[in-house]
């Protein structure tokens, strides 16, 4: 038995190393040569349903971006909003000549394209920018973010730059998702780094249009509920680069889930969209249940030490994995909330499992199946 227990380990220690090695093969991407005097024309597509609660302080925060009012535009689509969503937008447009809105009364004038990634693609057919930058309506975006992401395209080999979204934490809860956030990001960051690309997020993803013009666009993407990992995979397939950016400069920050059922909900949408992954999707949960199967090993034998060596393997790698990432990011203090964090997201891997049982998913009033 002792040597299942060691054999949990070492599968952790190989999750880790994955982490580690694709993380910094992704590193060595950030340096191009950039030329100031030819900055590409920017089109920043922002969906938006049901939204008036943040609409407005998002539209007014990209608007603050430090590159050229010319050079780039807002594309805000109201995606069939029952609230204020629509008026905040047209009298944000009186004030912003540079943002255009969409309104869309019903799925007939998406092509019929289900839910958010119909949104994004009437939005990204009405843009005029040669890069699409896309993020959501609750979320803010650092002064630098447009600059910085427009950068990573002055190579031309790269056809789609996902980067890092933090959580504004202000409670233990909001904590334990900040450090999820940045662990997730860190594991799809090495997926591309190893070329084996296991996701990115939606709120923080930008594509050359003449990439998303050859791919065909949602249109000829399988539908998903994770739409940005499906981006992620077609662009992949089609055999243009990916630079996954880890840069304090290029970072949006978005609002924790509220409330468990909430966050429940979300981590059920990102674990249906995840089964596209296949194989890969099996790995992650492989090496996941290794580290619980040690535990309940090392108690039926009796081995505290064994116990506890598990739990510091994990530990200790989950620090290893998160403090370079976490430096980056400005976000250091998140360090002192890893052991209870730990202990939070093997409770969570027990119970999202179970609940793919019933893919359907309930996401802003609409459900999907």
């Amino acid at each position: 038995m002792i040597w299942f227990i060691l054999f949990t380990i070492l599968v952790f220690i190989l999750r880790t190393l994955f982490m580690i090695i694709g993380n910094r093969k992704e590193h060595s991407k950030n340096k191009f040569l950039y030329n100031q005097k030819s900055l590409h024309f920017i089109s920043v597509v922002v969906p938006a349903r049901n939204e008036e609660i943040n609409i407005e302080n998002c539209i007014r925060n990209i608007m603050k971006s430090n590159y050229p009012k010319d050079k780039f535009e807002i594309i805000a689509i109201n995606d069939r909003s029952t609230d204020n969503t629509l008026s905040i937008l047209q009298n944000l447009a009186v004030e912003f000549p540079n943002l255009k809105i969409l309104n869309i009364k019903n799925d007939s004038e998406k092509n019929n394209l289900k839910g958010k990634p119909g949104a994004l693609h009437q939005g990204i057919l009405s843009s005029k920018g040669e890069i699409i930058m896309m993020t959501d309506a609750d979320c803010q975006v650092n002064p630098n973010w447009i600059s910085t992401i427009e950068q990573r395209f002055s190579n031309p080999e790269i056809g789609l730059v996902p980067s890092y979204t933090i959580i504004n934490d202000k409670n233990i809860f909001d904590k334990l998702q900040a450090l999820e956030w940045v662990y997730m990001h860190t594991m799809a960051r090495a997926g591309v780094g190893n070329n084996n690309p296991l996701g990115c997020y939606g709120n923080n993803l930008s594509i050359r249009r003449t990439v998303y013009d050859k791919i065909g666009g949602y249109p000829n993407i399988k539908f998903s509920v994770t739409e940005d990992l499906a981006l992620l995979k077609a662009v992949f397939k089609s055999g243009y680069r990916i630079n996954y950016v880890c840069d304090y400069n290029s970072t949006v920050t978005t609002v924790p889930c509220h409330t468990f059922n909430e966050y429940i909900l979300q981590h059920k949408r990102w674990a249906v969209g995840g089964i596209d992954l296949g194989k890969d999707a099996v790995y992650f949960v492989f090496t996941s249940t290794m580290i619980w199967l040690g535990l309940l090993t090392s108690i039926l034998i009796s081995n505290q030490y064994l116990f506890f060596a598990v739990i510091f393997t994990r530990i200790l790698c989950d620090f290893f994995v998160l403090k370079p990432v976490l430096k980056i990011l400005k976000k250091e203090k998140l360090l002192l909330w890893i052991l209870p964090s730990i202990i939070f997201f093997m409770i969570m891997e027990i119970i999202i499992p179970p609940l793919l049982l019933d893919r359907k998913i309930i996401w802003k009033g609409q459900t999907f199946k």
